[in-house]
């Protein structure tokens, strides 16, 4: 079990963290969130290995089309492997459409070898999606656990006992300031209405918590999946980044001024050196001692002390309840796949 270091953090954030590469050059690769950042850089690395099929994802087909032609440039590639499909984790249709554009590429006969799901935001004011939740956990939580539901029978169906397939949830070292205002969770009528209720807003409490919340689904899901598991799925943290997950805060002089000083202060990688641990997710050795675990600078490490608790266990079980009960009203998918892939509490 872990708790937050300073101390570790700096350690952590000063260490040179390798490039890992593997033979992917049979395996159908996706990246979630692949325009900017960490999410770019990590494809980059991916598109130098040759995959079968790479595909992306970003939020409009401007953006994908940008995308393509940029990992083109920088990898030096044709692109004839090269996918980039819109999906905005904002809206549950577009999660939708999304698998469907998928299950329909002739190129999936044999399923999809690795899934990296790469969802986050960050916005100050609270603000509601077309689906009615506050942004932030839409996108960084219920859309990534819906994306991750539908695309588990493609991971199932390209798995094999020499090679498993892997679900990548890219998470962060913010889910250790998440716990906080779960201290009276037992008492929640809903923990998804609770989250979502402007009242309980707070821009960095939630997205923490949808950081917290991702982790728990993790276990969540792996503590479900059969032995021997047909999918490896993990979190990986990649460190405080200088990326644009704060592009929310443009337009605001001291909001920025700020986001540049902590970069400075607390020894920010670039996003391509914290690209790197994604890679190692993707593609590092011993991927069954990664699954249902927590990755931080490219080695399994513990995640925060009270997910081990029994509050926590409880927290984490009733929130699995509750999303896939609501995700199963968006799609009526998730109970069919949860029933034929997954094990019965």
């Amino acid at each position: 079990m872990g708790k937050f270091s300073i101390v570790q953090y700096f350690r952590e954030q000063w260490q040179v963290l390798p490039i890992c590469s593997g033979d992917v050059g049979s395996k159908v690769v996706g990246l979630v969130g692949s325009n900017v950042g960490i999410g770019l850089e990590a494809s980059i690395h991916l598109a130098r290995m040759k995959p079968r099929a790479l595909f992306t994802t970003c939020r409009n087909k401007e953006k994908c089309e940008r995308t393509r032609e940029v990992l083109m440039e920088r990898t030096g590639d044709d692109g004839a492997g090269i996918t980039s499909l819109p999906l905005d984790l904002s809206s549950f249709d577009s999660v939708r459409a999304f698998a469907a554009m998928f299950t329909a590429d002739a190129r999936l006969d044999r399923g999809l070898n690795v899934l990296v799901v790469n969802a986050g935001t960050f916005v100050r004011e609270y603000t509601r999606t077309g689906d009615d939740w506050e942004v932030m956990f839409q996108v960084n939580y219920l859309s990534m656990v819906l994306l991750s539901i539908l695309m588990l029978p493609h991971l199932v169906k390209a798995t094999s006992s020499e090679s498993p397939s892997r679900l990548v949830v890219v998470s962060s070292f913010g889910h250790h300031f998440g716990v906080g205002k779960l201290k009276n969770a037992g008492q929640w009528k809903s923990v998804l209405e609770t989250i979502n209720d402007k009242e309980f807003f707070n821009s960095g409490d939630r997205y923490n918590m949808t950081k917290l919340f991702q982790i728990m689904f993790v276990r969540e899901l792996a503590a479900r999946l059969p032995s021997p598991t047909p999918v490896v799925a993990c979190t990986v943290q990649p460190g405080f980044c200088r990326s644009n997950l704060f592009r929310g805060l443009d337009g605001k002089w001291h909001s920025r001024t700020f986001v540049s000083l902590a970069s400075a202060l607390f020894s920010a990688r670039t996003s391509e050196q914290g690209s790197r641990t994604l890679v190692h997710a993707v593609v590092g050795d011993d991927e069954l001692a990664m699954h249902g675990r927590y990755l931080s600078s490219c080695r399994i490490t513990e995640e925060d002390d009270y997910i081990f608790t029994p509050e926590g266990k409880a927290f984490s079980g009733r929130l699995w309840t509750e999303t896939i009960d609501t995700l199963s009203k968006v799609d009526g998918r998730v109970p069919e796949i949860a029933k034929q892939y997954l094990r019965v509490d």
